[in-house]
């Protein structure tokens, strides 16, 4: 094991922590499940203070949502991310007891995640109800070489006894429920009900389904060659059991892999029971724990490879920044009918949703440093085409598509449409993701095959949802009424600053698309429909887009009537009412000027051409001072902005808000889950803050200015094909090209050429 202190997470080290953030904290997962890192003894024993579970990636239920008064158009169902049966669980028996039944009591002694290889190492002590004591020690991971396995190793040695210890691993239970009080909205979960058979094989191998979704997956369980052990029958449920003889500084070893299919049709799984019994027991070919092990590390390897960011200076940051992207890793969908839950795959948070998190804040990081990845996140948004379409036309949209606010199957989630539904803006964010993932890969393929019929829907929507102006103020101007923008404190207003201008990009990429499949590509063009005055409409909306700015404040407005608006008394506000949306009615909150989060400054941020320095600095005084940062995606946002500015306190106060919030935390949460869009806005904060780095012409520029705080940055990147490696000191920038071919870039908007022969070393001062 890799022993690079760089790459470990030690529990000493932490802030002291409540046991379910630690779980949050200390999760394995790959993209396709997460295991969280819970007392392996508790089980669904409410004795304990845990919320152990493995959460898969799109295995969700369904629940009725209830209204007073069901309108037209409202969602009728939550979706909800299935609480499945911990791995970790196991169960002891000493002097005939048995830990299932008669809690016994365990002591958390150390954690340390090796992120460099992706393993969790955990010690536990452990006394029965006859004073006999005992040391538990794990070795845990989810394989990054096969996403369905999850690998465990358990150790046990005897403390102050000599004599019989059974073990049996077994799960007798099903419905993951503990109960957990609270008053969070956004903590809050509906029950699921789950139904568990066991398919007959040689393995206990479980078939789990959901009643309402009528998803089904597999859970298949192996002893590993290390120690193997019997398969049996206890109270009629299979298991492995053994009886180990302890003597008092001996230990005792023992592992298992289990495998876990993606989540399938109930009826397909079990018409097919044989067949994906038989797959299960292939895909846990009788491996070591250490050569199960060595593979994955070697993948998490390449991705360190790929995305690791050396910071020199603060060591300790290091290691923080590192933990986000490592998060970040094990959140992501990879199948391309996933993507990445708002809590990742650390806990039920907010009901295991997607939403626009996953365009605007996470898939960067992916674009740059894991396009692979990218790609296959942005195929789920193609896959649940289907279902913005119907939605749209559900909601009275005649031509064009609508993407769900929130969703884990794309149809709407979002009880509360004010705050949900409302924010058509995320149309406009999965075309500008689009737009970002082409320009920065040069996939002209995805963009032929799937990206382009997204952004050519998307910009019907807008065609359709809006109108031609006729009142004075927006007469000959394209407006978008009755929306809410990425403020959630400001709902259903008229041209929200932020929507306008996504809505004005999305057709304006729309236009640039068209013209180029034009001469390239003439088909697609026909078999989508889209004509020369289709294109001529797209072209004219965006020319004539409303952006409403206040002449007198010379601010941009965040809707028409925001700057008319009393300000909220944020200094006077106890700050045990923050958030406010746990302590104030939605409409007390509307009627004011106060921003949970970035919303017109997010435009600053995405099109820094859009103003020059001193609109900048009218916009970031004026929205800084009425943010109140409610929400985790705001402070990375504000932070890129003071750098722009030069206001090198509050870029690195706010990035260190950012970076640490899990690590802390800071938003009094992280027991649900990560904030996963939030550790996406740190890697932001890093390489558009810091580094300067954004997209010019056909390519990219640099325009670095570090804290004085650090000594270096280095990251790569991947553009167009190349592996770029870019370390960036006090005084000067040195860009290396890894593989591909030469390509020019520009640093402070100054072209430069590159090729593997001659890297660009560049003084800053």
């Amino acid at each position: 094991m890799d022993t690079n202190d760089a790459f470990q997470l030690h529990l000493q080290k932490l802030p002291p922590q409540d046991e379910k953030t630690f779980e949050t904290i200390y999760t394995l997962g790959n993209g396709h499940f997460g295991v969280r890192a819970s007392n392996p003894l508790q089980g669904n024993n409410s004795h304990f203070n845990g919320q152990p579970g493995l959460f898969v990636n799109g295995f969700y239920d369904l629940t009725q949502l209830s209204y007073g008064e069901n309108y037209s158009g409202y969602a009728q169902n939550s979706q909800t991310i299935c609480q499945l049966p911990d791995l970790r669980f196991i169960i002891f028996e000493l002097d005939g007891i048995r830990s299932d039944e008669t809690p016994y009591n365990v002591k958390l002694v150390d954690k340390n995640l090796d992120m460099r290889t992706g393993v969790l190492m955990e010690i536990f002590d452990i006394k029965s109800p006859t004073n006999k004591l005992f040391r538990l020690t794990l070795q845990s991971f989810a394989s990054h070489a096969d996403k369905h396995l999850f690998v465990i190793k358990y150790s046990v040695s005897a403390l102050n006894f000599t004599g019989a210890l059974t073990v049996i691993k077994q799960h007798p239970y099903i419905n993951q429920q503990i109960q957990s009080r609270t008053d969070d909205m956004r903590a809050s979960r509906p029950e699921t009900a789950l139904d568990r058979t066991f398919i007959k094989s040689k393995l206990p191998i479980m078939l789990i389904s959901t009643r309402k979704s009528q998803l089904a997956l597999i859970v298949a369980q192996q002893a590993l060659k290390d120690n193997p052990m019997q398969v049996g029958m206890i109270d009629d449920l299979p298991c492995h059991n053994k009886t180990f003889d302890l003597t008092q500084g001996m230990s005792q070893s023992f592992s298992f892999v289990y495998a876990i299919s993606y989540p399938h049709p109930l009826l397909k799984t079990t018409l097919s029971q044989s067949s994906f019994a038989a797959s299960a027991e292939k895909r846990l070919a009788n491996k070591s724990f250490k050569q199960l092990l060595d593979e994955s590390a070697a993948k998490i390897g390449e991705f360190w490879d790929n995305s690791d960011v050396e910071l020199t200076g603060d060591t300790a940051l290091a290691k923080d920044i590192r933990f986000n992207l490592f998060h970040l890793y094990q959140a992501a969908g990879n199948d391309g009918l996933t993507s990445i839950p708002a809590k990742g795959l650390t806990g039920s948070g907010y009901e295991g949703h997607y939403f626009w998190d996953a365009e605007m804040f996470m898939l960067p990081f992916f674009i740059y440093t894991e396009p692979a990845i990218a790609r296959q996140l942005l195929l789920y948004r193609y896959h649940t085409l289907p279902q913005a379409q119907r939605r749209a036309r559900e909601m009275g949209v005649k031509n064009g598509v609508m993407f769900p606010w929130r969703t884990i199957n794309g149809e709407e989630s979002s009880s509360y449409y004010p705050a949900g539904t409302a924010q058509v803006h995320i149309n406009a964010d999965i075309a500008y993701a689009i737009d970002t993932y082409v320009r920065v890969t040069g996939d002209e393929d995805f963009l032929y095959d799937y990206g382009y019929e997204i952004i050519v829907k998307t910009a019907r929507f807008w065609l359709s949802y809006g109108h031609w102006g006729k009142d004075i103020a927006h007469k000959g101007k394209f407006v978008i009424d009755d929306v809410t923008g990425p403020d959630e404190y400001t709902a259903m207003v008229s041209n929200n600053y932020f929507t306008n201008r996504m809505a004005q990009n999305n057709l304006s990429i729309a236009v640039k698309y068209s013209n180029q499949l034009k001469h390239s590509h003439a088909e697609k063009l026909v078999t989508l429909n889209v004509t020369d005055e289709e294109i001529a409409q797209f072209n004219q909306a965006a020319d004539e887009m409303y952006l409403p700015y206040d002449d007198q404040k010379k601010i941009k407005m965040q809707d028409d009537l925001s700057t008319s608006k009393p300000v909220w008394p944020i200094k006077e506000t106890p700050r045990n009412q923050f958030p406010l949306l746990l302590h104030f009615h939605p409409m007390t909150i509307y009627h004011y000027q106060v921003n949970k989060q970035a919303d017109t400054v997010m435009t600053d941020f995405l099109f820094p051409k859009d103003q020059d320095a001193a609109q900048l600095k009218r916009d970031f005084d004026y929205y800084e001072a009425i943010t109140v940062h409610d929400s985790s995606l705001s402070r990375a946002i504000f932070g890129i902005l003071a750098h722009r500015l030069h206001h090198a306190d509050d870029a690195y106060g706010y990035f260190m808000q950012t970076v640490m919030m899990d690590l802390s935390n800071s938003q009094g949460n992280t027991s649900d889950g990560i904030h996963a869009a939030n550790m996406g806005s740190s890697w932001l904060s890093l390489i558009y803050g810091f580094a300067g780095m954004g997209l010019e012409k056909d390519s990219f520029n640099l325009s670095p200015e570090l804290p004085e705080a650090w000594s270096s940055l280095r990251f790569r990147i991947w553009f167009h094909g190349r592996q770029i490696e870019i370390t960036i000191t006090q005084t000067a920038v040195t860009v290396k090209l890894l593989s591909g071919n030469p390509i020019k870039f520009y640093l402070k908007h100054k072209a430069f050429k590159l090729t593997k022969e001659q890297l660009v070393n560049h003084f800053l001062k």
